[in-house]
């Protein structure tokens, strides 16, 4: 079991129930108090919250990183940059290797 420090971040949610749940439909009918509808809470904690603010982040930022993909167009069209065939059929092996 772990405990937080920090309040943890709580989602309510409503709405309409799965098949499932609306079998149950009647037992809970009866089940209600003068409160209203029973409703069902999700918590997430502060490390689940952390995760889904990387992933905004991570989101954010462009796929191709256009200051290389730059460099190596102007170094394809004026010569120093050279494959060496053998550096990369090594590297497709390590690859492969990896999984």
């Amino acid at each position: 079991m772990r405990i937080e420090q920090s309040p943890p971040y709580v989602v309510k949610i409503r709405g309409s129930e799965p098949a499932a749940a609306a079998q149950a439909a009647p037992a809970r009918e009866q089940n209600r108090t003068a409160q209203g509808p029973v409703q069902e809470v999700v918590i997430f904690s502060p490390r689940m919250r952390e995760i889904a603010a990387l992933r905004e982040q991570l989101s954010a930022l462009p796929e191709v990183r256009t200051e290389m993909v730059a460099l190596a167009k102007q170094q394809m069209q004026y010569g120093p940059y050279r494959i060496d065939p053998d550096e990369v059929a090594q590297k497709l092996v390590d690859s492969l290797k990896r999984g």
